[in-house]
């Protein structure tokens, strides 16, 4: 039943990136240059709902959580790769499963590197005895920093991000204004 529902909200959230415009090359580099902020903002917002009805649903003890391992090595290295993958191929690992199912070639690739990628790294960790897993640091999450339950977290987290999503939204009404207003003075000219 688990992975059946797995595959139900694969194909939704899918759907979802595909209805934001979030496998399109064109939309996300808009997005990495801040020029247009609609798949970071959707991106956040999905993140603050996930957060209260995670909590919700364990808070009513319908779900259970387990908090991976902490490793800050890991966590900065995989985040530097996974950059600069995205600001070359413009997708992330979902993005680029969605596009090629859209049948846009450039996803392949992106998927294709993303599988050589693992496969490299597993033959280096094999042959070298290199684990990153040597820099774990534990158990923790942000619970274990604020010392504050659980679901009181996820609704300060949730503020947090609805805040940063409307702080965003002021900074490019002002940015579209002082645009409009530049090219006003340049008809005028």
């Amino acid at each position: 039943m688990s992975l059946f529902l797995a595959i139900i909200f694969g194909i939704g959230f899918g759907y979802i990136l595909y209805r934001v415009g979030a496998l399109d090359y064109k939309n996300i580099l808009n997005a990495l240059i801040l020029k247009d902020l609609s798949i970071p903002k959707f991106m956040l917002l999905s993140v603050a709902i996930t957060s209260v009805g995670i909590f919700s649903l364990r808070l009513n003890g319908l779900v259970t959580l387990d908090v991976i391992t902490a490793n800050p090595l890991g966590n900065i290295l995989g985040g530097l790769i996974f950059g600069i993958g995205f600001a070359l191929a413009g997708y992330c690992p979902g993005t680029s499963i969605g596009a090629m199912g859209e049948g846009k070639k450039d996803a392949r690739y992106t998927v294709l590197g993303g599988i050589v990628g693992v496969f490299v790294y597993t033959i280096f960790q094999q042959y070298t005895g290199f684990s990153i897993a040597s820099f774990d640091i534990g158990k923790l999450s942000l619970v274990d920093i604020i010392h504050l339950n659980a679901f009181s977290v996820s609704v300060i987290f949730t503020i947090t991000l609805v805040l940063i999503i409307y702080l965003v939204d002021i900074w490019e009404q002002k940015k579209s204004n002082i645009i409009q207003e530049r090219t006003i003075k340049y008809v005028e000219k």
